[in-house]
């Protein structure tokens, strides 16, 4: 196994027979005796993957060094190596991000495994962070192209609308299709809800493009079957703010931008990106939420069969006053059961 180990200890003894083991299991290591030589030993280091410390060094401790390192790379792994316990040490140790702790006198064998692990550790931690950069790098071209799409087309007329996102979701053929349904119901709600013309074509042209900050996430992320990881639910909540930077840039659609930011806030203020909370968010906004996610229960999902129009209902009163507004629900509801009413 390879890696980059700093091995910081006040005895030259130990610290010299730490890196032996080490050097022997094919790791290359840098040797310190104080915290001031460790942060000049590591200075001129591209980076390390894992620090071992001892906890009592001449001058600063061994939980000052690790704190300065932690600021110079964040993803460093440490580890403390004490031949006493001090649970004041411990309790700060975590708050620093201390990974392990080594109870001197330790063998060869607990010295190698509690690298082993670190060093497996740092390396599953580079390669999420270099994963996240390659998607925001994706995230970030696929933006550019959205943003030139929109200074170049039509964004005033709905049927130019209408084709900008038939365009842009030709990765997400469904994408369209929920916008255009989206749309339809939330005009629907609007007009039970006796909203004046202006507002409807607001609300008309904001259920259209509510997801159009999707469309710049890559389809290894958006059709990714099975469950997000945390990381990436992180990611596909970034989408309201995406699709604001990019619906911002047309003029015609600055006020649709708003509503669209909004779309996926709460009304208990649970929500995102901005945590607004009931009337704090703008009407338009209340009302697509309610709507998309009638559709979204509705159709064939990424992970789940639809479920009944009296299911969808059901769930959409289970979360009126959390996520909606129970106006808004109990307007769809009463819509829906009027038999003028065609949602699909």
């Amino acid at each position: 196994m390879s890696g980059n180990i700093l091995v910081v200890d006040d005895e030259e003894a130990v610290r010299e027979m730490m890196g032996e083991w080490l050097e022997a299991e094919g790791y290359r290591c840098s040797l310190a005796g104080a915290a001031d030589e460790a942060l000049d030993a590591v200075a001129n280091q591209p980076s390390v993957d894992v620090a071992l410390l001892d906890l009592a060094l001449p001058g600063e401790d061994g939980v000052w060094l690790a704190r300065r390192l932690r600021e110079r790379q964040h993803d460093i792994a440490l580890i403390m190596c004490t031949g006493w316990q001090s649970f004041d040490a411990a309790v700060e140790g975590m708050r620093v991000g201390i990974m392990d702790y080594l109870l001197k006198p330790f063998s060869r064998a607990e010295l190698l495994e509690a690298v082993g692990r670190a060093v497996k550790w740092r390396q599953e931690a580079r390669q999420a962070a270099d994963a996240r950069d390659a998607l925001r790098d994706s995230i970030d071209t696929r933006t550019r192209a959205m943003v030139a799409a929109l200074r170049s087309g039509d964004t005033v007329s709905r049927a130019g609308l209408e084709r900008l996102m038939a365009e842009l979701a030709a990765d997400y053929p469904e994408a369209a299709a929920h916008a255009t349904r989206v749309a339809r119901m939330a005009v629907t709600l609007g007009e039970a809800l006796r909203l004046d013309r202006p507002t409807l074509e607001a609300v008309d042209r904001a259920a259209l493009v509510h997801d159009i900050g999707k469309l710049a996430l890559p389809p290894s992320l958006l059709l990714k079957p099975g469950a997000f990881s945390d990381d990436e639910i992180q990611v596909l909540r970034t989408h309201p703010q995406v699709a604001y930077n990019v619906l911002s840039v047309a003029p015609p659609l600055r006020e649709t931008a708003d509503i669209v930011l909004a779309s996926h806030e709460a009304w208990d203020g649970s929500g995102y990106p901005r945590g607004l909370k009931g009337e704090d968010i703008p009407l338009a906004a209340r009302l697509i939420a309610v709507v998309d996610s009638y559709d979204a229960l509705t159709w064939t999902g990424r992970m789940r069969d639809p479920v009944s129009a009296s299911q969808a209902g059901a769930e959409l009163v289970r979360a009126a006053g959390s996520r909606f507004d129970p106006r808004m629900v109990q307007a769809w509801l009463r819509a829906l059961d009027t038999e003028s009413v065609v949602v699909h």
